[in-house]
């Protein structure tokens, strides 16, 4: 018999998750050496911390796995709840394991604790370095009769903080309480601080610098907002008698200013050592001198426990190279653009002041080059500077209260440095890996390791744009990279909570912002682009394909990974957004295209949208010039709008199904058709042309289904005509770029989809690893044709969405059901690769296929885990179904 096993046991897609306020829903993956291994049914039991059963699921019969909820008693506070999971499989086997998570507070009346205000007057922070006012210390003293058996701390604070009990951080998250709609949803951390306290006197300790909440480039849109530091905490003691004891932030709170002079997640951080407090959360230390803090009326109506994985410090990497410039300054090279701080080594005489600036690329000489001036760059506050005044003693320092995107730092203040003294520390949300890609070209590898690290440098509390410049939560970005991004890192609760934020975002009238947060300078971008749209009324300022991720970001969710809890969450939200698309053709008619009302009241066609964004031929000079940004914004939203609208209300009907809301399911059904009819008979003319010849314009509607049988020859030359006449080239935007390589393989044109992966002159994507990009670019042109660098960001993941094609096409293995409970083994390379190697990390475990070409024999070895079927396609056209297991497979080529 052979063993089978119960792994990776997740609550709310967590390992043991520590302070959950929402109803859990349980994960695990079978295991079994015997082909063909089928979960037949299951059963949950849970029980908690005092052995008191609150659920028995029963024994289900089932293969489900995945995204099972909770059904059981109500669950109580801060309580342990250890379950237990069996399995019975095909073969009569049983297995068993176990896990546990932990509740924080699921009511507000449970907050016991009182919002501590820094009593300092405080100005209203500045953009630019050294324009903010210094970091607070608080700290809480209190006394323990003994020592606890168990101890919780339930944290959050206006501004992002470091927790420290007693001298000593309790946990090495970065940035907390993070970035989210403030107003409506401010996520509590909770920390287990047990081993931290003592009998006697102990000290709560926070270090709180501005952050989002506070700083000059991401103010909430939060009307009366008060600019002052504030701490929240609620310690839950419990002692080995049983007896309990909680501790709370009040009006015994103290605080005072410390070493950080000024912080800023955007310009940087200045650190005076001659200032720092040394012991300062520690009992011993004296605090006569500190102030009082005031008692804050916040209230806790916002409060929400955090779900997902925090910012943390993921991996170090040592200075490459330290050099001096041909203009005679300090540069050290990482070697790799990151997101994250230095640590530095320090031993020079008191004073002494210590600049470290921060870029992603050196100019054409080697000098320091700011890659982030203009839009959103420097000018507008984002100097990205750290400063460090020594007080003459050796210690090693590294910002707290900010981030930067980088591969090169600029020292200046010191004599000869040494690369030893300098460590890059790369900070991200990263989740579980779930995902290999390598294969015999080393272009294509680095291709994919460059995507996978602006993927960690761009999951940093909420999925951004740019680590760098604007470290925004642009919704047209990850609406694209969504699908590529759940391949490689396991970002279900992470995407989950961005998700409840754009729900909290989204206006009466439906509307989702381009951004999310909607913070800093985004609101009163939202003003005009409702100008723009002609509407003149409040609200939050769209765009197709932006807000478009209400719907698309949910649904790839479930396509990957089979999750219908965050449909179901989510539901309301892509419903309102849907309503706002209806609501926007039918009201709002396009006068200028003189289209009968019956065509015209199911096109969104009017307002104001990006459009592709960033099409190459319009864009070589940054973000183009007035024309190209007319012809890309004006002219491509003609077709882009009609269809990602579509599209939203298509896949909302899709979804209303899955959850049973038939009438929804009809409704949307109904409307999505008269879209789709629509779109073929007011957007295609009667001969068979797009209202503007872009490659976008015929990529967009074959991929979609959306072209009328008899113009698919014609959309189909089209298409290859505008690559041919654009050497070879793509010529795509953000919206049109995701789906370029499928609508050729949907036309039977795999060998031209290879041509553009190929490509090597600009814009292609082994163009940027041929100049040595080490992530994804914002624009195909990066570089001048002199050679110089251009004012853009080198660290957006969106055009890095090319993984999913190559996982597909190259590694061969391709999702048939949601969530890959069939999948599709095909790899379909051409020539010139010679074999690969692809895993996936499923919801059901790890799905690989490897193949190598050698002696004109193709060789292939199949990963299929528990509870998935596959189908293998051979190249010599043998196919074959297959159940869980390892198979190898020799055919002639």
């Amino acid at each position: 018999m052979k063993r089978l096993g119960v792994t990776s046991l997740k609550t709310l897609h967590m390992s043991e998750p520590l302070g959950i306020d929402v109803k859990p829903y349980f994960s695990w993956v079978v295991k079994s050496e015997e082909r063909n291994t089928v979960q037949e049914a299951y059963q949950i039991v849970v029980v908690d911390e005092e052995k008191k059963q609150v659920w028995d699921s029963g024994k289900v019969k089932s293969d489900q796995e995945s995204f099972i909820t909770y059904c059981g008693k109500s669950l109580k506070s801060c309580m342990k709840y250890i379950w237990n999971v069996e399995i019975w499989d095909n073969h009569g086997n049983k297995a068993s394991a176990e896990s546990f998570f932990e509740t924080a507070l699921l009511s507000k009346n449970e907050w016991k604790a009182q919002w501590a205000e820094s009593p300092f007057k405080r100005n209203k922070a500045k953009k630019g370095f050294g324009n903010q006012e210094p970091a607070t210390h608080f700290r809480r003293k209190f006394a323990l009769r003994s020592k606890p058996v168990k101890a919780r701390a339930y944290v959050t604070a206006h501004g992002i903080y470091q927790l420290s009990v007693n001298g000593t951080r309790c946990d090495g998250r970065e940035l907390a309480p993070e970035h989210t709609v403030y107003e409506k949803y401010l996520c509590y951390q909770t920390y287990d601080i047990t081993e931290y306290l003592t009998p006697g006197s102990n000290t709560l300790g926070m270090y709180v610098g501005d952050g989002w909440y506070l700083g000059a480039q991401s103010l909430p849109d939060i009307k009366n907002m008060k600019h002052a530091h504030a701490v929240l905490f609620q310690v839950h003691v419990t002692y080995e008698d049983g007896s309990c004891e909680v501790i709370c932030s009040d009006n015994k709170v103290k605080a005072a200013y410390g070493a950080v002079q000024c912080s800023d997640l955007y310009a940087g951080e200045k650190y005076d050592a001659n200032q720092k407090k040394s012991g300062w959360d520690t009992p011993a230390y004296n605090d006569a001198e500190w102030s009082v803090c005031r008692i804050g009326e916040y209230g806790y109506a916002n409060l929400i426990a955090q779900l997902g994985n925090p910012v943390r410090h993921i991996m170090e990497l040592p200075a490459v190279n330290v050099r001096k410039s041909p203009a005679g300054e300090w540069i050290i090279d990482f070697g790799q653009v990151l997101a994250g701080k230095v640590r530095m080594k320090i031993n020079v005489k008191a004073g002494t002041q210590i600049v470290l600036d921060h870029c992603e690329v050196l100019d054409s000489k080697g000098n320091f080059f700011n890659n982030i001036i203009g839009l959103g760059g420097v000018g507008m506050g984002v100097d990205q500077k750290d400063e460090y005044i020594s007080d003459g003693e050796e210690t090693v320092y590294e910002p707290l209260f900010t981030f930067h995107g980088f591969r090169y730092v600029r020292v200046t203040g010191v004599g000869e440095i040494k690369k030893e003294n300098f460590t890059a520390i790369v900070l991200s949300s990263d989740g579980e890996n779930v995902g290999e890609f390598y294969c015999s070209d080393g272009r294509l590898n680095r291709l994919y390791e460059n995507t996978r690290w602006s993927q960690r440098a761009n999951m940093l509390s909420i999925p951004t744009d740019c680590p760098q410049r604007e470290k925004a939560g642009w919704t047209g970005d990850i609406m694209i990279y969504a699908r590529t991004a759940l391949q490689n890192a396991d970002n279900t609760s992470f995407l989950a909570r961005w998700l409840q934020n754009v729900s909290c975002d989204q206006d009466e009238r439906g509307s989702v912002p381009i951004v999310v947060p909607c913070d800093g300078p985004y609101p009163m971008y939202a003003k005009f682009l409702n100008k723009m749209d002609g509407i003149f009324e409040k609200g939050k300022g769209t765009s197709s394909g932006w807000g478009d991720a209400a719907i698309m970001v949910p649904y790839q969710m479930y396509q990957i990974t089979g999750n219908t809890r965050v449909l179901e969450d989510q539901y309301d939200s892509m419903k309102k957004w849907c309503d706002y698309i209806i609501t926007k053709a039918r009201t709002k008619r396009n006068k200028k295209l003189r289209l009968p009302k019956e065509i015209d009241q199911y096109l969104w066609n009017t307002g104001f949208h990006f459009g592709e964004w960033l099409i190459p031929s319009c864009s070589k000079e940054g973000y183009g010039d007035k024309e190209g940004m007319k012809k890309t914004v004006m002219g491509t939203s003609k077709y882009t709008a009609p269809i990602f609208g579509w599209n939203s209300v298509h896949q909302m009907s899709e979804v209303a199904e899955l959850l049973g809301r038939k009438e929804d399911a009809r409704h949307y059904g109904e409307i999505a058709d008269k879209m789709a009819d629509a779109f073929t008979r007011g957007v295609i003319d009667e001969n068979g042309d797009m209202p503007i010849d872009m490659m976008g314009a015929y990529a967009l509607p074959i991929y979609f289904g959306l072209v009328p049988e008899r113009f698919q020859k014609k959309f189909a030359d089209k298409l290859v005509k505008s690559i041919v006449n654009n050497n070879m080239c793509l010529d795509t935007g953000f919206l049109g770029t995701p789906f370029l390589l499928d609508a050729l393989c949907k036309i039977g044109r795999v060998d031209m989809a290879y041509k553009l992966l190929w490509q090597h002159k600009c814009p292609s994507w082994l163009y940027e690893v041929d100049k040595g990009a080490t992530t994804i670019w914002e624009s195909w042109y990066a570089y001048k044709e002199d050679g110089e660098p251009m004012a853009m960001s080198l660290n957006h993941y969106a055009f890095g969405c090319i993984d999913d094609w190559m996982y597909r096409y190259i590694g061969g293995i391709r999702p048939a059901e949601p969530g890959y409970k069939h999948v599709r083994i095909e790899p379909q390379p051409d020539e010139i690769i010679t074999s690969a190697n692809r895993r996936f990390l499923s919801e059901h475990g790890w799905i690989g296929c490897e193949w190598a070409i050698e002696k004109g024999k193709w060789n292939m070895t199949v990963e299929i885990p528990c509870n998935v079927t596959a189908t293998v396609v051979l190249p010599s056209g043998i196919t074959e179904e297959i159940g869980s297991g390892i198979y190898q497979y020799s055919s002639d080529k």
